[in-house]
């Protein structure tokens, strides 16, 4: 059988085009600010054919798939005490967002946790943020201030207040919430970025990691311009690796549902192709003689979504910090 990230790409091999071109913007030269089919920059992300996917993990707890996948993976907890987000995408998202929680749950949204700042996960904040209570760590409601949007890039406009988190913390918080506990963690090393947060529903046994796991067949992004670090996330991973057991399921940033199993050989890849640049470069190797001569023959296929020369860019820098 093929893994489940190969065959969620398969699924949606029609948008992959789109999806890349998304990725080299976003997360390459700049950001495209999106709106219905509008940008602000060259590339224009038509996110009309988007609709969620519920897919129910526990009593309390179901995975929000964006499809096609342009959007990050959202995680809904509902019950007695009410309903918690984690996550809210991009502005134009939030009605189709609402309206897949509402047939979970009705009512209000009580809390919503953001796993970082980037527009795509937390670009929806505003949609929000009149009626929920934002949680997030203190660098991401920093980030949002800034009107940073990804990377170099900014907004337009200052963020509205409504988009940002009031309740913030430093190394992470617990939530008692429709009968379990939820540990909403900030991982301890800048990785991905450097407010990071893995959301943990511990007795449903479901945890959110945000972007540090894309499981889309390739190597992750890393927001340099905010003191990201692919040394950070490969020592991020391993410490979610210690936290989980085999029967977690394991919702990544983008990209299907995951296992245990999925995460380690993600961690794989990227520990082995770190500990292969940095011998690289301490032989004498330049950036772009180790970007010349490329990683070894087992990371051939590992291309779903950074390219191999952008990631040994991230992890040569990350090697300098």
């Amino acid at each position: 059988m093929l893994p489940a990230w190969r065959r969620y790409m398969k699924r949606q091999r029609q948008i992959q085009p789109a999806m890349l071109a998304v990725a080299a913007v976003l997360f390459g030269a700049g950001l495209a600010v999106v709106t219905e089919g509008r940008s602000s920059t060259s590339l224009v992300q038509d996110l009309s054919p988007v609709e969620f996917a519920v897919t129910q993990l526990s009593d309390t707890v179901h995975f929000v798939e964006p499809r096609p996948g342009l959007a990050g993976n959202l995680v809904v907890s509902t019950g007695d005490d009410g309903i918690l987000l984690v996550d809210s995408d991009m502005m134009p998202l939030t009605d189709r967002i609402k309206a897949a929680v509402a047939e979970i749950q009705s009512g209000a949204i009580d809390f919503m946790v953001n796993t970082h700042y980037h527009y795509d996960h937390a670009g929806g904040n505003a949609g929000f943020g009149l009626g929920s209570v934002i949680m997030a760590h203190e660098s991401i409601r920093r980030r949002l201030m800034e009107g940073r949007e990804a990377g170099a890039r900014f907004r337009d406009t200052p963020t509205p207040l409504e988009a940002l988190p009031v309740v913030t913390f430093e190394d992470g918080v617990t939530l008692h919430w429709n009968g379990e506990r939820v540990d909403v963690i900030h991982t301890p090393n800048p990785s991905h970025t450097d407010g990071d947060t893995v959301i943990f529903f511990r007795d449903s046994n479901v945890i959110h990691t945000g972007d540090q796991y894309v499981n889309l067949g390739g190597f992750p992004y890393i927001d340099r311009d905010v003191g990201g670090s692919a040394l950070g996330l490969r020592d991020n991973i391993a410490d979610v690796l210690a936290m989980i057991d085999d029967e977690t399921r394991v919702i990544p940033g983008h990209g299907p549902l995951a296992t245990k199993a999925d995460l380690e050989s993600y961690h794989d890849q990227v520990a082995v192709s770190i500990a292969h640049i940095e011998d690289a470069k301490r032989s004498g190797q330049t950036l772009e003689e180790i970007q010349s001569a490329g990683l070894p023959e087992r990371f051939a296929e590992f291309t779903g979504f950074q390219p191999e020369s952008a990631w040994i860019q991230y992890v040569f820098a990350s090697l300098e910090d």
